[in-house]
């Protein structure tokens, strides 16, 4: 694994990521290829560490529950954000069940860390603190056709959700057609 060296302008995609969360709003981020976006958001929402075991999350069903897990449920526990790209020419029912997918693990790793932290629980075995992530982070997001970018924004109305969409120059020409991400 690589070191990971705080920039300037992973700081700033930081603090961007902190006041679209704080404030529930849409926010854009681009830039040339390579400055370094998609690298500052998996390292902001901890998916550095949770995307190995999201991708093999069929292959060893309660690894979240692992010692090899913990750090992955801590990771999304502080950030309480989940990073997600979509395919190329993704229509809106594959963004949709995708997102619902990632989200539920990600709600799932956030609620054990707070069990194994001693959290009080329910009657049901779940966390009394019922805790979720509340931005979505979305890299590629030119790749993206007007109805999936409909799914994106109706979760956000609907969930009260921060939103961030990365990609690359011109995305904010592309949004700018949508006043409701203008």
């Amino acid at each position: 694994m690589s070191r990971f060296i705080a920039t300037k302008e992973h700081r700033r995609f930081c603090e961007f990521a902190n006041a679209v969360r704080k404030d529930r709003t849409i926010g854009l981020c681009y830039g040339s290829a390579g400055v370094g976006k998609t690298l500052s958001a998996h390292r902001y929402s901890g998916w550095d560490k949770a995307h190995p075991m999201f991708s093999d999350w069929y292959g060893s069903k309660v690894q979240f529950r692992e010692e090899s897990g913990i750090s992955a449920n801590a990771a999304l526990a502080r950030s309480r954000t989940l990073f997600y790209t979509p395919h190329v020419q993704s229509n809106p029912r594959t963004v949709r069940s995708e997102l619902d997918e990632i989200l539920g693990r990600t709600h799932l790793c956030i609620e054990q860390h707070f069990i194994k932290q001693g959290e009080p629980l329910d009657r049901s075995g779940a966390t009394i603190r019922r805790p979720k992530a509340d931005l979505i982070i979305v890299d590629e997001a030119e790749r993206l056709a007007t109805q999936s970018i409909e799914v994106l924004r109706d979760r956000y109305d609907r969930e009260g959700i921060g939103l961030i969409l990365i990609g690359m120059p011109g995305l904010e020409k592309q949004f700018s057609r949508y006043p409701q991400f203008y």
